[in-house]
């Protein structure tokens, strides 16, 4: 526990000097000439084209998380490792309306405990995420492809942030488990 706290106080320390310092723009710059290393063949198949936000936000084919219960494996996710810290992360686009029921495969496969939310449904006009989740109106959304029921089981609105708790539930087995879904008004 001792080095898990010492790691991120050492990662709070690295980003406050890569922000005092204004360095965000050369380190995003350093990071995208990496990845050109790397292969995203699987995110190019004519059949995940359509699974896809953005044409030019591919997961890495070494480290994107792979869907087990179904035909096609693919979402566009990729698993984070933080080996410091002692912590994984996924990181992934918001869900297309088309890609909502692979999430919450995601979701379950991973046994994921929480979902932070860095952007709004839509952003400046434009739909930057599907509503993926039930709203407070509906409290369940049923997705049939991937046969899973997400209920809505409290939500607590502050001002710049709501914390949901949503329970998951596979149809095909009748189990369940819940998640913390948080989702921010951030500016950026």
């Amino acid at each position: 526990m001792e080095q898990t706290g010492a790691a991120t106080v050492k990662m709070d320390q690295e980003f406050e000097d890569i922000d005092s310092k204004g360095r965000w723009q050369k380190l995003y710059s350093e990071i995208r000439n990496q990845s050109h290393e790397c292969s995203y063949k699987v995110a190019k198949y004519p059949e995940n084209r359509n699974r896809n936000r953005y044409r030019d936000v591919s997961p890495f084919d070494h480290s994107r998380v792979r869907l087990e219960n179904t035909e096609n494996d693919y979402i566009n996710a990729s698993l984070v490792v933080m080996e410091d810290a002692q912590r994984s992360y996924i990181l992934t686009q918001g869900p297309l309306r088309n890609t909502c029921g692979h999430f919450w495969l995601m979701i379950w496969e991973q046994k994921t405990k929480a979902v932070i939310m860095l952007n709004r449904v839509i952003e400046k006009g434009s739909e930057k995420c599907a509503q993926y989740w039930p709203t407070a109106e509906e409290r369940e959304m049923a997705f049939r492809d991937t046969r899973f029921l997400v209920t809505l089981l409290s939500e607590d609105t502050k001002s710049y942030y709501t914390t949901r708790v949503l329970q998951l539930q596979n149809i095909n087995v009748g189990c369940r488990f819940c998640s913390t879904h948080i989702s921010g008004r951030f500016a950026f």
